[in-house]
């Protein structure tokens, strides 16, 4: 046998060993893939990553693969349960343009539906009127319209308008009004850009329909939504409730420089400021001989440093008692959190009264 054709022998023999060794590895990724998959098969669809169960952030292609499971909004403190106040909030990313309907009925706060939608035509948080841009808060539907006197075209089969702007945007000088979320029929796109409403489908809006309680269902808009572990809120709105409580033992026991320490400068009631505000309470204080004031477990929706805090309130004192909602808008500032403004309405929920007498879900027991 010549060199030549040793050679060619002996290189035919290598080439063999290789591809023998290379079809076993190829059979053994395969077998293993196999497994896996089968293995895999058997889990259920929501199962966390990894390192989910451990409170560490996910990424959001992993967030939409477990469907946001044990996630919720950062700013979603505290939901209601359907019973004092709505279950549902409505949550719009604009980086994402989608709004998430948020149910909190079972005590976990836990992403139902998500859905595709438009927004103004100009990017960034509106600030002035006629800025083409979309506004970035927490506001609470105010109004239903539809009918024959809603334009279709425009606004599709149902539209709600909003408080924009609320007490937040008005002390920061932002102008703007008509800041509505409404529907456009399916033949029209969602990109074809609104002048700053939160635009979605027909059908989305009559699904959305279900989960809205006008002036109490919060539409949060974020420009881009921070998913956290559902558990984790607990902590961060226990300073909330810890200021809460210390503003009602203070109101409780009239001490009014503890008390007025968490209204600043600016603060409005209604036609009154600040100053004629504490004169306002100092006079009831006097007129009382004691004061006692139960709250409910409070709703807590929060954006960057601002706050809406709700909850029930039961008043009494020797000449006057009352029972209603009471709303505070705060705000975060270096020495702790501040009331800019606060509401309260006459409670008109059956069910709210008997529900605290039982003893269930009061607030600021520290």
């Amino acid at each position: 046998m010549s060199s030549l054709e040793a050679a060619s022998q002996f290189r035919k023999y290598v080439m063999g060993l290789f591809t023998l060794g290379l079809s076993s590895v190829l059979v053994f990724l395969i077998m293993g893939h196999s497994t896996r998959v089968a293995a895999e098969g058997s889990k259920p669809s929501n199962v966390f990553p990894s390192n989910a169960s451990k409170g560490m952030p996910i990424s959001e292609s992993d967030l939409e693969k477990i469907n946001y499971h044990g996630y919720m909004p950062q700013g979603l403190w505290r939901l209601g349960d359907g019973v004092l106040f709505p279950a549902y909030a409505l949550v719009v990313d604009k980086s994402k343009k989608k709004i998430h309907v948020i149910d909190n009925s079972s005590g976990s706060p836990t992403v139902i539906e998500s859905f595709d939608s438009d927004l103004g035509k100009s990017a960034g948080d509106k600030t002035l009127s006629g800025d083409g841009r979309t506004p970035e808060g927490i506001y609470f539907l105010q109004k239903s319209l539809e009918g024959p006197g809603l334009d279709p075209y425009k606004y599709g089969v149902h539209a709600y308008t909003t408080d924009y702007p609320n007490i937040f945007d008005l002390r920061k000088g932002k102008t703007g009004y008509g800041i509505w979320l409404h529907a456009i029929d399916e033949k029209q796109t969602l990109e074809r850009g609104s002048q700053g409403c939160v635009v979605v489908r027909n059908e989305t809006i009559k699904r959305l329909a279900q989960n809205i309680t006008l002036r109490e269902t919060p539409l949060m808009i974020f420009d881009k939504v921070q998913w956290i572990p559902a558990d984790s809120s607990k902590k961060e709105m226990e300073p909330v409730l810890e200021a809460v409580n210390d503003w009602r033992k203070a109101w409780e026991s009239k001490d009014m420089d503890s008390y007025m320490k968490f209204y600043p400068a600016d603060f409005k009631f209604g036609k009154l400021n600040r100053e004629r505000f504490r004169r306002y309470k100092q006079g009831l204080a006097e007129r009382y001989s004691n004061i006692k004031v139960t709250l409910s477990m409070p709703v807590i929706y929060a954006h960057k440093d601002t706050l809406v805090v709700r909850f029930y309130q039961d008043y009494s004192s020797p000449d006057h008692t009352d029972f209603g909602e009471k709303t505070l808008y705060m705000v975060k500032s270096p020495t702790g959190y501040e009331i800019l403004n606060e509401t309260w309405q006459e409670s008109t929920n059956p069910n709210a009264k008997s529900y605290l007498a039982s003893g269930t879900n009061l607030c600021c027991k520290f």
